[in-house]
């Protein structure tokens, strides 16, 4: 029962018990009142009657016929003579017939008519007693009339007064209410600082420290996405070209280099300035600075309309320029006219284009290649720009040997989303201090027959070369609905929805559907894991989905997080339950820049999960960061509590 019900009990039972005692009392005293009433009545006509019997000299029926003509003219119970010895000389009563008051009243009231007493003489000579006891009947429905009168007065009273302290007791616990919605806030993870403090002291003291306590928690968040922000600048960017550096590149590859990424492929173009050291001895390092950051602006202007392109610094000599989805013969014409702006650039600082030279190598990959590869491809390719005349290199990354070709996996694909061939799979994302596991991350086989079948990473490649992705992740969503009940067991499982996904017109109201027909009968804790790339734009496209999700108490996660942000506030709106990132992004990580992540995360109460651990030693080093909840292939050798 809450504070203001039990509150509210006490003082109408309280109230009300004052009103009733007071009720009873006061008819109480009109009933003493009335009875008293009576007797005067009753005491006044024996006085008045007894006179005028005297006056009849002891004649009996003068006497009777006086008695008979007051008993008749007024309301008596009886009147009666007797002499001196008691000997009844004429009575006249009537029995009473209370019909006009209920039942009830007469038997819980009880009103007594005392009878009065009158001598009657004749001269000195006494002729008797005259007695008299008036009716009550006319008393009763006196005194059932005032009953009623304030019973009514009484209820109205107490009408007005429970309603008068229901408006005061909602006034003065509406602070413990804004208290109570505080309280709730916070376990959502969102702060609510009280403007109006209350004048009682006991409430105001309640209401002063949770503001304080919210302050601090917001100001915990507000000082870790600060930080967060500076170090992100830091270790980000380049402090002279303002380009991003090698660090921020490496972060951002592993999105592009694996098996369901956007890109199939794409270019990474090194450019790398020869002839530095004599440049700095002819104009000074000033000058080079300047013209560093002027080749940089170059960089920026022929990668604008490009999407997802990233232009980093990797050395003091050399950046590179990412590409995805590019091709190698684009990529040749856009390194020439990248060269000629840069002629003109090493001309404008006064310097002679053939003896500051500009390289640059091309190397064309594939998301099947890793980072290292990547790399080491790529300064082959500017090692063979620098042999060729015109310090332009392409290099292709080898043509893997496919089992099948695209038109043979667009069949089997077709079939499999025609057919529902897919089937759910899942792996456990572990605590690895407490030993738990968290939740089960689902992804899907492709089965052609009770003999073979594909993994994710087999099918889903030519899937997105083929356009199928997003019929796949439809398929996929609706056997996670329509079918939970016979296909998963475990309490909590994640599933991870792609960027191409999430942005097509038609899955919005697809996943609507699903939601409002089946989101109440899933027998499992689910949530939905949104590219922290998406969430970051805050379009109005990712907020309906995040406000569809928690209409239907499905909570969210983060993927492919690189701290990329220019401000962090999108994770206390957002409130997710935890970030992913790659294992390889928290070890690169200042001790600085994870203990300012952190900041922002325990203050809202978000989980930091390392994926792709596939070894012990990796996994040690987490746990050096304070990373202690891991996916990947070492969870399998994991023993759990």
């Amino acid at each position: 029962m809450t504070l203001y019900k039990q509150t509210a009990l006490l003082l109408s039972l309280f109230l009300l018990i004052i009103l009733t005692t007071v009720l009873v009392l006061n008819f109480q005293s009109v009933n003493r009142g009335v009875e008293e009433r009576l007797y005067e009545d009753a005491k006044n006509t024996a006085t008045s009657l007894s006179l005028s019997l005297g006056g009849a000299n002891g004649d009996l029926s003068m006497m009777s016929t006086m008695i008979n003509a007051n008993f008749d003219s007024g309301n008596y119970r009886k009147i009666a003579l007797v002499d001196v010895e008691k000997n009844l000389l004429y009575e006249r009563v009537i029995e009473s017939d209370i019909v006009i008051v209920p039942e009830w009243f007469i038997e819980l009231v009880t009103l007594k008519a005392p009878i009065a007493f009158a001598n009657v003489s004749a001269g000195w000579s006494q002729v008797g007693i005259l007695q008299v006891q008036s009716d009550s009947t006319y008393a009763y429905k006196q005194l059932y009339s005032i009953l009623m009168d304030l019973l009514i007065s009484f209820g109205v009273i107490a009408l007005l007064s429970l309603a008068a302290l229901n408006l005061l007791l909602h006034a003065i616990l509406r602070p413990l209410k804004e208290v109570q919605k505080q309280a709730s806030a916070i376990t959502k993870n969102e702060f609510i600082i009280q403007e109006n403090i209350p004048y009682t002291k006991e409430l105001a003291d309640v209401v002063l420290g949770m503001n304080n306590m919210v302050s601090k928690v917001k100001a915990m968040f507000d000082k870790g996405n600060e930080e967060l922000k500076a170090h992100k600048e830091l270790e980000y960017t380049d402090e002279n070209t303002q380009l991003k550096n090698r660090k921020y590149l490496i972060d951002r590859l592993p999105a592009y280099l694996k098996v369901d990424s956007p890109y199939e492929k794409g270019v990474n173009m090194i450019v790398a300035f020869g002839g530095i050291i004599e440049a700095n001895e002819k104009i000074g390092h000033q000058q080079v600075d300047k013209l560093l950051i002027a080749v940089a602006e170059v960089f920026r202007k022929s990668t604008k309309d490009i999407n997802d392109s990233i232009v980093a610094r990797i050395n003091g000599t050399e950046f590179s320029i990412f590409l995805p989805g590019y091709l190698g013969s684009d990529a040749i014409d856009l390194a020439k006219n990248i060269q000629k702006s840069c002629f003109n650039a090493i001309d404008s600082a006064g310097l002679d284009q053939h003896e500051t030279l500009t390289y640059i190598g091309i190397y064309e990959y594939n998301h099947k290649d890793t980072i290292s590869e990547l790399f080491s491809r790529s300064d082959n390719a500017l090692a063979q720009a620098k042999f060729n005349r015109e310090h332009i290199h392409l290099e292709k990354a080898d043509t893997a040997v496919e089992v099948m070709g695209k038109e043979a996996w667009k069949l089997i694909i077709k079939n499999a989303i025609e057919k529902n061939r897919f089937i759910f799979v899942s792996w456990g994302v572990i605590d690895t201090k407490n030993k738990k596991l968290v939740h089960n991350v689902l992804s899907i086989h492709l089965v052609l027959d009770k003999n073979s079948s594909y993994g994710y990473a087999q099918f889903m490649a030519p899937a997105i070369q083929s356009g199928l992705s997003c019929d796949i992740y439809k398929k996929i969503v609706t056997m996670l609905f329509n079918d939970s009940l016979t296909l998963l067991s475990a309490s909590t499982y994640s599933l991870r929805l792609p960027q191409e996904y999430l942005e097509k017109q038609e899955t919005y109201h697809s996943i609507s559907e699903l939601l409002r027909a089946n989101a109440a009968m899933l027998p499992f804790k689910l949530i939905i894991e949104l590219p922290d790339r998406l969430v970051r734009q805050d379009s109005k496209n990712i907020r309906e989905y995040i406000e569809l999700f928690r209409r239907y108490s499905i909570d969210i996660g983060i993927f492919e997080f690189i701290g990329e942000s220019e401000d962090y506030q999108y994770l206390q709106d957002l409130r997710p339950s935890y970030i992913k990132a790659e294992s390889s992004y928290f070890l690169t990580q200042s001790d600085q820049s994870i203990s300012s992540l952190r900041l922002i995360t325990d203050s809202v109460g978000i989980s930091l999960i390392a994926v792709g651990v596939s070894d012990i030693e990796t996994l040690e080093m987490l746990k050096e960061k304070g990373i202690y909840i891991v996916q990947g292939e070492v969870t399998e050798t994991l023993e759990l509590d």
